[in-house]
């Protein structure tokens, strides 16, 4: 698995298919890692060129500038556009879950020349004040983890055993899917990194206010606070019984995606729904091809 030096970071990616094919670039999320889109992938057609990066902290992906050191989302999204430029990708299919997406939909409003079509699944795009009255506590209820881990008894227990949370989200995120041992392993193996903790606890405390990002990103974080809408033509995908996610948001933010968006609510499917269903997905991705 070769290695992208770029401005601030160490890009350890999957690079299959020929180099002439479509790129298609799939990112993935918390906690998990490339290979949870092997199932997709199988689906695809053959000639693409699909590129699958690791996330900073995950696998060999490493922040290599100090000053770059973040998990915020304007750093993600930095990293897949420079590995866009390093491997001097044209426009791509780009595909995202949970972190992934909001990396994903914020490459595509910071550079909509590189995106052709954007398919995200679970994490949906748009400030929660979309979000009212009940609707804001039952997404709260679900999501009490990244809160616990703005305080110092949280940070502090996933600091000493970042596995425990790993394992316990596997469980309940999407219930109707069990990892065999050996796919558990790989996860375990991909985060269990020295960056690992430090880099989810920072993602969690930025997106709820109760962290600075880094300096470098200041500009590209400052564009990406507004929710600027987003010219790519876009499919979200969200399972009915995701243990992490509510649909509301996604049910809400249409205005938001000016190339258009549409909404695939997929039932009894949870959280990591490339996993569960991978024909939902690749048929998503096959639609921009």
């Amino acid at each position: 698995m070769p290695i992208a030096h770029t401005r601030f970071t160490d890009v350890e990616y999957l690079d299959e298919g020929p180099r002439t094919g479509t790129p298609v670039v799939m990112v993935h999320g918390f906690p998990d890692h490339p290979g949870t889109w092997d199932g997709v992938v199988s689906l695809l057609p053959n000639g693409l060129r699909i590129i699958r990066p690791f996330l900073r902290g995950v696998g060999r992906s490493r922040v290599v500038a100090p000053e770059a050191r973040s998990a915020q989302v304007a750093a993600l999204a930095t990293d897949v556009l420079d590995l866009l430029r390093e491997l001097a990708l044209g426009p791509v299919v780009l595909v995202g879950h949970d972190w992934g997406a909001r990396a994903a939909h914020a490459v595509a409003a910071l550079a909509p020349e590189a995106v052709s079509g954007l398919v995200t699944v679970a994490t949906a795009y748009g400030p929660s004040s979309l979000l009212h009255g009940q609707e804001s506590l039952d997404e709260v209820s679900v999501a009490w983890y990244r809160y616990w881990l703005c305080t110092q008894a949280g940070a502090d227990a996933f600091r000493q055993d970042p596995e425990a949370l790993v394992r316990w989200a596997w469980e309940h995120w999407s219930p109707a899917i069990t990892l065999s041992d050996e796919e558990l392993a790989q996860v375990l193996r991909a985060v269990g990194t020295d960056d690992f903790a430090d880099h989810v606890i920072h993602y969690y405390r930025h997106g709820t206010g109760e962290a600075p990002g880094a300096a470098v990103y200041a500009e590209t974080q400052e564009f990406l606070d507004g929710w600027p809408r987003i010219p790519t033509p876009t499919t979200f995908l969200h399972g009915m019984d995701d243990g992490c996610e509510t649909p509301t948001l996604a049910r809400a933010n249409a205005p938001y995606f000016a190339g258009g968006r549409r909404l695939i609510e997929v039932d009894e499917t949870g959280h990591f729904l490339q996993r569960e269903n991978p024909r939902a997905v690749a048929d998503a991705i096959s639609q921009y091809l």
